[in-house]
């Protein structure tokens, strides 16, 4: 154990044991009027918790290079999943998106899982091809297997994923090494693909729409945002205290889920969010100094990558709470309501601290890539 980063055990843990307390916080009067228990949410999540433990633990102690052989078995498995999501009976429609499949009780959410597969599989796609990343074929490899996987998330849909998805494997293609000029060229086509799908969509047009003037739209597309911002604005610096929210009475929708930080800034104010955010600042840096001080590529890759997910779905969410980008149903990680998302997260922990025991005793062998 001593070779593994204990200060990302201590951040993870710390940010899921606060998760169940302001799952239970945000969603107890929720849970009892549809329910009949407020202990509904937290109970499950407690689930969700343990099973991630589990399966985090797992990953901190598999033989990741016997992962690597089959790698593409793994990512078969994921586009399976996302297939038969759209399959009916089995796929599984909640708000208008069909992203679940069901499972007796518990619905799985396959995208989660595939943000793991595909950072290991671009790992390995890169440490094979380091030395010739700047020719078009190495880098147009990764980036299809990514296109893949896209075309059915943004079925679903499931834009912010596909946003978080496309930025971290591009990230991840030019700190290897890639040609900015060819991330640029291959990026470009992404911008009015992404603004056809804006304009083509109501749902996501009328988002915008209350993004840019949400208390024009205060009771309609702009009243989560509204909600939000009055979280934030009742928190005041120490906030109202715990247990104490008033917009998760029934004005704030998904509560517990995706606006759970607008809960926390409430009932914990300016000092409570600060704690938070240092809290996955130490966690991200820690990471990154994994990364930084590995030598070969496949290590590196998915550090970053993973971390990369971790942060930008961080930064996004309590961007979207504060009313700095349009909803995105993000949820915030380890702390939010959501069994897959709770799931991949612990997953993602668990892979990087396998790879940190392989760079603190030293077998994470160099490779003669592009890096360093």
């Amino acid at each position: 154990m001593k070779d593994y980063d204990g200060g990302i055990i201590a951040a993870t843990l710390a940010l899921c044991l606060f998760g169940l307390i302001m799952v239970f916080s945000a969603s107890s009067i929720y849970a009892l009027k549809e329910y009949g228990t407020k202990y509904y949410f937290v109970e499950r999540q407690l689930v969700y918790l343990v099973l991630g433990i589990l399966a985090g633990g797992f990953a901190a102690v598999v033989d990741l290079d016997l992962i690597r052989k089959y790698i593409y078995v793994l990512y078969g498995i994921i586009l399976v999943l996302l297939v038969l999501v759209f399959v009916p009976h089995i796929g599984v429609v909640v708000s208008g998106s069909r992203r679940w499949l069901r499972f007796g009780s518990f619905t799985v959410q396959p995208s989660e899982f595939a943000k793991p597969v595909l950072i290991l599989l671009v790992a390995h796609l890169l440490e094979e091809k380091g030395q010739r990343l700047n020719n078009p074929p190495p880098v147009l490899l990764p980036m299809g297997f990514t296109a893949v996987l896209l075309l059915l998330i943004i079925r679903e849909p499931d834009f912010g994923s596909v946003v978080i998805i496309t930025t971290v494997v591009f990230s991840v293609l030019f700190l290897a090494g890639a040609n900015l000029w060819s991330l640029v060229l291959a990026f470009l086509p992404a911008i009015p693909a992404g603004i056809l799908l804006v304009m083509h969509s109501a749902y996501r047009l009328n988002r915008v729409k209350a993004f840019l003037s949400p208390w024009k739209h205060a009771q309609t597309g702009g009243f989560q945002i509204v909600q939000s911002t009055l979280a934030y604005g009742a928190g005041g610096v120490t906030g109202v205290g715990l247990g104490n929210s008033f917009e998760k009475l029934f004005y704030l929708p998904e509560a517990h889920t995706d606006f759970i930080f607008s809960v926390i800034a409430e009932e914990l104010g300016f000092l409570g969010v600060a704690g938070v955010i240092a809290v996955f600042i130490f966690l991200i840096t820690r990471a990154f100094s994994i990364a930084a001080r590995s030598e070969s590529v496949f290590t590196r890759t998915t550090v970053y990558g993973l971390t990369l997910f971790i942060a930008l779905q961080v930064i996004i969410n309590i961007a979207v709470t504060l009313g700095l980008l349009p909803t995105k149903g993000l949820t915030m990680p380890f702390i939010s309501y959501g069994g897959s998302s709770l799931t991949a997260e612990l997953i993602s922990v668990g892979i990087i601290l396998n790879l940190s025991r392989r760079v603190n005793d030293g077998s994470d062998e160099a490779d003669h890539s592009r890096w360093g």
